[in-house]
């Protein structure tokens, strides 16, 4: 299986101010943006389910997980120890699960994404839900923040 990327490097310059009294400079951003045309398995990336004997089940649970992680590192001791241990921490953190169900392309059998919805939906729905995880606590760090400073200042 293939999958195929474009790149294209941006350049764009922004005119900030750093202080009301001081000209302004220019802050130059150099950045590449990539796009997969299709969720396809990359050629030599592990998959863990099967590196754990985890099969492709929707209802591997963390504690499913843990036990096939010990099962395997006493049958391999220390051979794979590095592979397992990936794939312990990737499958064992909830967003890295996702993140990798995604590139395996399970993300409709494990309810990551409507049955049947367009490709197109399902690339952004990760980075979007992502995203908002983000700016809630980034939302919820400001206003600690401010309430901080407000008590300090009373």
């Amino acid at each position: 299986m293939e999958i195929s990327m474009r790149m294209v490097p941006t350049t764009s310059k922004l005119g900030l101010k750093q202080k009301p009294y001081n000209n302004k400079y220019r802050v130059e951003v150099r950045g590449i943006s990539c796009r997969a045309d299709n969720l396809t398995v990359q050629r030599g990336k592990p998959n863990f389910y099967e590196l754990l004997s985890l099969g492709h089940s929707e209802n591997v649970g963390l504690s499913e997980i843990k036990k096939a992680y010990r099962r395997m590192l006493k049958k391999n001791q220390t051979k794979r120890f590095l592979e397992l241990q990936m794939a312990y921490e990737t499958l064992s953190d909830p967003v890295s699960r996702k993140m990798h169900d995604c590139e395996l392309g399970l993300a409709d059998q494990i309810g990551f994404g409507v049955r049947n919805c367009c490709m197109w939906e399902r690339r952004w729905k990760f980075p979007r839900d992502v995203w908002e995880k983000q700016v809630d606590g980034l939302k919820k760090r400001s206003q600690f923040r401010l309430q901080r400073m407000k008590n300090r200042s009373q």
